[in-house]
Order: structure tokens, then sequence, then C-alpha cells
């Protein structure tokens, strides 16, 4: 046994799926939104019997292992030590001989998620030594169950800061070279940190690991900016990362939707006064990749910005980019001068600006159709140009109308101007030029129905049932069928059948980490595609069929393999071939098939 198979064997892929998205079971299977992409149908496919994925959508396929390594975008090595530190496996001796070769990588990230984790807790502790601090959160309506749940805290300041950091981190091993690097402290002319005097909060990654921070300031006479992030790096990228999300995680599932605020005080809010399905940006704007992520959990993102300008144009990006994702998007809308913590610390609820929820077209319409026809030409064109361009990657014509006809109600254009400006935006955008692939950027593989093209249902099928139980092929069966198939299926059960020969018995797990990764994600496909409840009765109706399409191929082979066997002097082999195409011909002959 080797590291991969000891960990999918310890580890369910539907729990690991069930980390990223929901899921829920249809049938044998168990369905939803894909992690890997963003998507509004649910094509995402796990089939906990056979330990496997697959999405219909990004034909992505596989283990648990390469879903991993996908979705977390790392190495099959680092997906296998992740899922052994997420569900604490102690992985013998005899398989962990894998580990070493990347043991230094794997060794430097958890070391930097632990000190990321130490420095949240001793930010904690300073918080409940500190008054100022304290005060502040519950003047902004913070409640101390929140700032607990939030994992919220102070960075002190002063002479006495880098003394005592030195030594907390030391206690557990961590030099100040390890805050240097994690950029918690700053090598200037004196050794600092850009965190001092900030209310802290932690951010975490999605599977809850402290990997970053982001401060505040709090005191009226403070100057500098407002906010500071942790600085960029392997594990801390702002444009991929959500504060809030791993506490919101199973909320949102419930739920099916996410709010989106700007703040860390406006998500900390929002969970006070009920709404715990709520995450917020790191001080950046809401990126494809964040809405890739919330995909994973929610239908559909609410949308709560500031009510100022900027907030408002952040509100049309956010809804121009949701035209081309997989998500839905709705608008609450504030009153001027509020952001969410601090309407809530006034009224207590939102609920009747939630009940009165915009689609993302009423906002954008709403949103440039004020003073439309005072504002200068150049400006009005540019505005429903921009209108245009987030009403053309819709797909159904229908809708597009629908949308295009309330566009020239509330603009006073004509319907025809409107049409005729949308189709050249849309010639544009699917001209050759348009869909040339960037510099540099990496090729797609091959899909599973590229791979799959040209072959018969019938093949897919009888493939299907002849992996789902191997037994059911006989060695005599063998001899007629395997060399029959269509490529690439072939290559596949000739990969079964020597490792069939080499061990008596061959589980599933351990004959699909033998094919490559095309193979296994073409091969989830088709088990996917093609369950069989009953495996023996399927099988022999199939089995007699794919003989009879292929009679006349079988009938040269058997010749060819008599003469090979005559030429040889090999009579048991004479033997075995005649007897079995002999029973083979009666049972075709008995069902009327030949």
């Amino acid at each position: 046994m080797n590291l991969f198979q000891f960990v999918k064997q310890r580890v369910p892929i539907l729990t690991v799926a069930q980390e990223y998205t929901t899921l829920k079971k249809a049938g044998m299977y168990w369905k939803g939104s894909c992690p890997l992409h963003s998507e509004r149908t649910g094509s995402f496919t796990v089939s906990p019997h056979k330990e496997i994925f697959y999405c219909f959508g990004c034909h992505n396929g596989g283990d648990v292992i390469s879903f991993v390594a996908q979705v977390e975008q790392c190495s099959p090595l680092q997906a296998a030590q992740l899922l052994i530190e997420r569900h604490g496996l102690e992985v013998p001796a005899s398989v962990s001989a894998d580990l070493a070769q990347d043991k230094h990588e794997h060794d430097k990230k958890k070391r930097y998620f632990a000190l990321c984790k130490l420095v949240a807790a001793w930010c904690s502790e300073n918080l409940l030594a500190n008054k100022i601090a304290r005060e502040y959160l519950h003047e902004r309506g913070i409640s101390d169950a929140m700032t607990a749940q939030f994992d919220i805290g102070y960075f002190i300041g002063g002479r006495s800061m880098l003394k005592r950091i030195l030594a907390h981190a030391g206690a557990q091993n961590f030099l100040a070279k390890d805050l240097i690097d994690a950029g918690i402290l700053v090598e200037g002319k004196i050794l600092y940190s850009p965190f001092e005097e900030r209310i802290i909060f932690p951010i975490t990654d999605t599977l809850g690991r402290h990997c970053g921070f982001g401060g505040r300031v709090f005191r009226k006479n403070d100057e500098r900016p407002k906010y500071y992030n942790s600085r960029e790096n392997e594990q801390f990228i702002k444009g991929r990362l959500l504060f809030g999300l791993s506490q919101a995680k199973k909320a949102i599932q419930k739920q099916g939707r996410v709010f989106l605020v700007e703040g860390y005080t406006d998500c900390v809010a929002m969970a006070q006064h009920s709404h715990p399905n709520t995450v917020a940006t790191l001080g950046t704007a809401c990126t494809a990749e964040h809405l890739k992520l919330l995909s994973r959990y929610a239908e559909s993102v609410c949308v709560l910005y500031d009510s100022d300008t900027a907030g408002q144009n952040a509100i049309l990006r956010l809804a121009e980019l949701c035209w081309q994702s997989g998500i839905d998007l709705q608008v609450v809308q504030l009153p001027a001068g509020y952001d969410p913590a601090s309407f809530l610390k006034e009224h207590e609820s939102l609920q009747n600006h939630i009940d009165q929820m915009l689609s993302p077209f009423q906002f954008f319409l709403h949103s440039i159709s004020t003073d439309f026809t005072s504002k200068g030409l150049q400006e009005r064109l540019k505005l429903t140009r921009r209108l245009l361009a987030a009403i053309a990657p819709i797909r159904e014509t229908l809708a597009r109308d629908i949308l295009l006809q309330k566009a020239a109600q509330q603009l006073e254009i004509p319907l025809e101007s409107l049409h005729a400006e949308l189709r050249s935006i849309r010639q544009q955008a699917s001209s050759p030029r348009s869909s040339l692939p960037a510099p540099g950027a990496n090729t797609p593989r091959a899909t599973a129905s590229d791979a799959l093209s040209g072959i018969s249902g019938l093949e897919k099928r009888l493939f299907s049932v002849i992996l789902n139980d191997t037994s059911l092929l006989t060695k005599n069966q063998e001899m007629f069928t395997v060399e029959y198939f269509c490529e690439p299926l072939r290559t596949v059960l000739q990969k079964l059948q020597r490792l069939q020969q080499d061990t008596t018995s061959v589980s599933f797990g351990t004959f699909f980490q033998q094919l490559t990764l095309n193979e296994q994600t073409w091969v989830s496909r088709l088990l996917v595609e093609h369950q069989q409840e009953d495996l023996a009765q399927a099988f022999e109706e199939l089995l007699l069929q794919f003989h009879r399409n292929h009679w006349r191929a079988i009938v040269k082979g058997v010749r060819h393999k008599l003469a090979t066997a005559s030429a040889q002097d090999d009579d048991q082999a004479i033997r075995e071939i005649a007897i079995a195409f002999e029973a083979l011909k009666k049972k075709l002959y008995e069902k009327g098939l030949l």
C-alpha cells in the first residue's frame, strides 16, 4: 500500500467534497454546484460507492486526491498531506516515505499557519487586558460573544511590544526572522510592526487555518490609513480570501445564500444580528475568484455595500461580473450615510431592506438612469454601452429582449437602437481575435467528451458495467471482448487485466490509481453516467450485443489465434480457444443474434 491508497481508504470523498460545496443526495449519487468552476446548474456529481467525482460542466473528474489537488491548486502529494493533517491520520512508516520528498514545503506552510494562529491568540489576550480597545468594540456595537467568535484582538504598541511578542513567539520556537518573513514585524531603522495599536481581525482560509490579519486603527488621533492588511504571500492572497467564510460556511450552505459586505466590522455586526451567513472582502473589490469560491456554498449573493458613491460603483462592477458568473446577485440598498454596522447599531434589523432587494439589472438600470436625460451625450453613450455589455453574455434570447425593453422604456431610447448596438457588442465578443488565448496561457487538457467521441453507447455502457464489477468478466469472455473495444477504453481494460494477473483481488481504488489523470477523468464520467442497478443482467445483455456487433472481427481473430497456437504446437491453447469460441457461438444462436 502506498501513501495515496492509505489516504483514500480512510478519507471518504463525500466528506471532503461537502467541505467545499453543498451536495444533495440524488439516488446513488450526491450532486451540487461544482467547486472547480462557476455554474448555475449543479453539474458536480460524487459517487460514494466508487469514491470518485465528475463534473459535466468543467469535465474534471477523479478521486479524493485529485479533487483536493485541483480545488486547492496543489500537487497530489500536497493534497495527500493536507488530508492527512485535516483528518488527523497516523501514517505508518511503511507508507510515509512518499512524504519526505515534499516535507520541507509542507512544513514551511504548516509553520506559517501555526505562527499566524499564535499571533492571533496573543492579540486576543492583549484585548482582554486593554480597556480602551474593548470599549471601542462596544461602541461599535460588537458584543464580547462576537469578539470571541471571530477571534478579534488588539496588537499592543509602545516599547514593550517587541520584547513581549518575541518572548511569546520564542516560547513556541519561533524567531524574529519568522515574524519578519510573515510580515508581522518589519525591519526599518528599528524593528516595528505595522499592526501596532490596531484592532486585529484574524483572517482564515476556507479550512479555518489562520493565514493573515486585518488591522484597524481605533484611537481618535491616529492618522495612519484606517486599515492595514497582511502583505500577500502564497498563503495569503486577498483576491481569493473572504473574511468570515470559515465561520459562515455552514450557515451559507443551510440558507443557500450569502451576504457580502465590505468591512470586517460590517461582517461581525451582520453575524451578531442573526445573519451568520455573511462574509467580507479584504479591502479589495470582489473578484471572479471570490464569486467562484462563494458559488461552492451558495446559490445567490446578497450584496450590502456602503451607500456612498464608491460603494455604489463597486456594486455596479460586481453586477457586471455576476452576469458572467454562475451565481445570482441581489442588492440590498441602505439609506445614504449608512454602512451595515452603523445601520444595525441604530435600527437593530435590516429585514425591511432585505425584503426589498433588487435584482442586479434593476439596480443597474436604476443607477444609470438617474438624471440620464440631463447627462451629456458621451456620458449617456458610455452608460448605455456599459448596460448592454452586462446584458450581452445572457444566452436566452427572451431574457435579453425583456431586459432590453425595460432599458428602452427607462432610458427613453428606441428599442431597435439597443438591439443593433447589442448585436455589435456580441459580434465583437465572438470574433476569432477575442477568443484567442492570452499569451502564455496554458492549453487545456482534452475533455472527457473529446476522448470518448465516436465511441458507441453500447461500448460505454459495457465498459462501465465491467469496471463496476470486474468479477463478471471471466477469462474466456476476456478472450473475445477486451481487444475489440475502441481506444481509449481498450487500454484501460488492458491495464485492469495486467493488474489482475499480478494479484487475486484488485480493489477499484487500487486500479483507479494506475490510470493517468485524463483516464481517471473520463472513467469517472462513464461510471457516473452509466450506473447499473442489476449489473449481472445488464452485463449478459450488453456482452451478447457487443459480440454480435464484432462477430466478423472475432471470427477473424479466432483464426489468427488458432494459427498461432498451431505453429507453437500448443494443443492446450487450441482446445481452450475452440471450446470458448463454440460456447460463444452457441449462445448467440440461442438468442437469435446469429
